[in-house]
């Protein structure tokens, strides 16, 4: 298990994706980098990742329906929307569909990384909300639950990330 941050970042240009990738590695970040979204899909199914960055207008899925998907699978993933076409409307949509940020290509690479950052915190915040609520829902059972299975029950929401 790695203390960086795991980011999935998906964008279809690949010069972007290599210097992109570069640098947010250099940032002390574990990037998983795509250049497809229905790929990135496949690929990563059954991992789990903190933060996304992806771009909005790609061929075969854009961001708008990929955000959906990733949100589908994960409530808990923050995603940044960095496109080079943004509009009102599309901000609007995104956000509404639970993207943390949406910024115009070029970013500031230091902006960026304050947004990944934040995104980050509210993760964490997130998973840890959760995880108090589970705790709190197991606790009122505790009665009806002998002392050793209450134990095994809270050792195991430990373990549990979600």
């Amino acid at each position: 298990m790695t203390d960086k941050i795991r980011l999935m970042f998906v964008d279809d240009e690949e010069d972007f994706v290599d210097y992109m990738t570069r640098h947010l590695e250099e940032s002390n970040l574990e990037v998983h980098a795509f250049q497809n979204p229905v790929q990135a899909l496949k690929k990563t199914s059954g991992e789990t990742f903190d933060v996304g960055l992806l771009d909005l207008k790609m061929p075969g899925m854009d961001g708008e329906e990929m955000l959906k998907k990733l949100k589908e699978r994960d409530p808990h993933m923050e995603i940044i929307i960095l496109t080079g076409h943004p509009s009102i409307e599309s901000a609007f949509r995104t956000s509404k569909n639970g993207a943390y940020e949406y910024l115009s290509k070029p970013c500031d690479f230091d902006v960026l990384l304050g947004a990944i950052n934040k995104a980050y915190a509210k993760h964490i915040k997130s998973l840890n909300r959760n995880q108090s609520e589970r705790v709190n829902t197991l606790m009122k059972s505790a009665s009806r639950l002998s002392p050793l299975e209450l134990l095994k029950r809270l050792k195991k929401l430990r373990k549990s990330k979600k």
